[in-house]
């Protein structure tokens, strides 16, 4: 029953307008009615509630129609990243050298005045024997000039010797020990006073025997004599202690009568190198009949030598 009414309704406006049927406007027509009539009332209905309230109204056409504050007509630019600068390497110049007095600063721990030093330029002084004359010996080196040249270090040791002894082997007193004795001797430096007696060296040495036999320790002076270019020849005085038997019914060891005896040597050798000797040696201790034993003991042996 409605939708015949309806389509009767429709009928009467088509012969009305019949052009309205074609293009469909009778709808649009009636939905913006519709929507102006609803803006209208709406704007009327808060300006009187605005009014009543002794408020300002609100003017909803400027909201309404208002263009969007994001909306521009213009094309966005495109965004292009900035190329990225080169990295910078920091070059360290080393700073010329000047001969230039520094200038003063203020020293932020001192409460005087700055100081200002020079910089200290270095002096080099040509030695004097590079011009020809012979070099200093090291201890004129380091010499002030109110003192004057040092002299040199004295010397205390000149030579040292030592070698293989065959033990109480004779010729001057009969053979009853054995062994052989290891010998070891040090001369030193002649003192002035020694000049008036042809400057013999002083002495010390010990010997030393395998078999436990006498031993000694003996000191003295030694005269020295060169010939036939590198030979020498030795003689030697002095004395010695010994650990030997005073007197003994051993056939084996000898009565030496005492422990402190008197001592001689004599020596041939060969010098070579400026510095090296190779020497044949005899010695002979005895008490020289002091004692009531005296029965001496001869060795005979090599010896290399070193002089200093």
């Amino acid at each position: 029953m409605l939708r015949a009414k309806g389509d009767h309704a429709a009928g009467r406006a088509d012969k009305k307008h019949p052009r309205l049927r074609y293009l469909g406007w009778d709808r649009i027509v009636i939905k913006r009615v519709s929507v102006a009539s609803s803006v209208a009332l709406v704007a009327t209905t808060m300006t009187a509630v605005g009014a009543a309230a002794g408020t300002r109204g609100y003017d909803l056409g400027s909201l309404l129609f208002e263009e969007h504050p994001f909306a521009t007509n213009a094309p966005l630019a495109p965004v292009v990243a900035a190329p990225a600068a080169p990295p910078q390497v920091r070059r360290y110049a080393p700073a010329p050298y000047s001969t230039q007095p520094v200038p003063p600063t203020a020293s932020p721990y001192a409460a005087g005045p700055a100081i200002n030093a020079a910089p200290r330029q270095p002096v080099y002084r040509q030695p004097a024997w590079q011009d020809g004359a012979v070099a200093p010996a090291p201890w004129q080196l380091a010499v002030s000039p109110a003192a004057g040249p040092r002299s040199p270090p004295p010397k205390i040791l000149s030579e040292v010797r030592f070698g293989l002894m065959v033990h109480d082997i004779g010729p001057f007193s009969s053979n009853e020990e054995g062994g052989l004795n290891s010998n070891v001797e040090l001369l030193f430096v002649s003192p002035d006073i020694l000049d008036v007696i042809w400057s013999p060296r002083p002495h010390a040495g010990f010997s030393i025997n395998s078999e436990g036999h006498t031993s000694q320790v003996y000191a003295g002076l030694t005269w020295e004599w060169p010939f036939w270019g590198n030979w020498f020849a030795n003689f030697s005085l002095g004395g010695s202690v010994n650990n030997g038997k005073t007197t003994t019914d051993r056939l084996d060891r000898k009565e030496l009568g005492c422990h402190l005896l008197f001592r001689e040597s004599a020596e041939l050798g060969y010098r070579f190198g400026g510095r090296h000797s190779i020497s044949g040696l005899l010695d002979h201790i005895s008490n020289a009949n002091i004692c009531d034993k005296n029965e001496g003991i001869d060795t005979v042996g090599l010896r290399y030598g070193y002089r200093f």
